[in-house]
């Protein structure tokens, strides 16, 4: 087989906190170690930020990075893409959560800005999704910070359409498997997107391409790269999409694909 290009969503598929699985599997990690032992190149894409990425996964040493659903990618540790959120959207996400009473998050590489660290809905969230305190801040200025995805938490499912109106101009709002979190993810971005400059600057072919995820964050990935699997325990829409299905995560699910497709020995 040619030298191809994985790419690993992290929530969902290489782990899942609702499931207490925090850390990349054993089975996992030596199906990875196989693909990069036989000259293939491991990624992860994902909606997380780099300093979001929790220790059971970022100790890996994936080959590159595609964060903030597409926002940010980088590879041997160098930046190839970014895009930027404006002060303006920031600023109007802040006061938005500031009359209805919503949590805000804008993620840049080693930081997490968010509405304030000592709120209750806040430190259940970080501590289910294992956002580290010492990477939250809640002072800080708009105008001289670098944000690449934001997220919102509306304590109240009525305020949600008012939020949709209000961030719609500025962002694509992708909901989690939680009713009341989302993604606020920059116009025109996406894992595809991040992916496709990727491949652009490593004057690789999308041919070569292949996608890992289970989300609704991930329907853009799964269908833009050359084969895309969804986990078994993916939402509805992207199993549709997917060229694959694969079993659960807590089943094995990317080691029973990679073996379906021939891609790692049988064990």
């Amino acid at each position: 087989m040619d030298n191809k290009m994985f790419f690993f969503d992290i929530d969902g598929t290489l782990i899942d906190v609702n499931k207490d699985i925090y850390e990349i599997t054993d089975a996992s990690k030596v199906a990875m170690d196989e693909l990069k032992s036989n000259g293939h190149d491991v990624f992860l894409s994902t909606g997380r930020c780099k300093c979001f990425i929790v220790d059971g996964v970022s100790s890996y040493p994936f080959s590159g990075y595609v964060t903030c659903n597409g926002g940010h990618v980088s590879y041997k540790g160098k930046t190839l893409y970014k895009t930027v959120i404006e002060p303006e959207a920031i600023m109007e996400t802040m006061n938005l959560c500031s009359q209805y009473d919503m949590n805000y998050y804008f993620e840049s590489n080693d930081y997490i800005y968010i509405k304030d660290r000592h709120d209750p809905t806040h430190v259940h969230f970080a501590n289910k999704w294992g956002m580290k305190d010492e990477i939250c801040v809640d002072h800080f200025d708009p105008y001289h910070i670098e944000s690449y995805i934001g997220m919102i938490y509306c304590n109240n499912l009525d305020d949600i359409p008012v939020m949709i109106e209000k961030l719609s101009p500025y962002f694509d709002i992708q909901r989690h498997r939680s009713r009341h979190s989302f993604d606020l993810t920059l116009r025109g971005t996406s894992k595809a997107k991040g992916i496709m400059e990727l491949v652009k600057a490593m004057h690789r072919d999308m041919k070569d391409t292949i996608a890992f995820g289970d989300g609704r964050n991930d329907l853009e990935m799964i269908e833009e790269v050359s084969l895309g699997i969804a986990m078994g325990n993916a939402v509805p829409e992207l199993k549709k999409v997917a060229n694959y299905v694969t079993a659960n995560i807590e089943d094995e699910g990317i080691q029973f694909a990679l073996q379906h497709f021939g891609m790692i020995n049988q064990r």
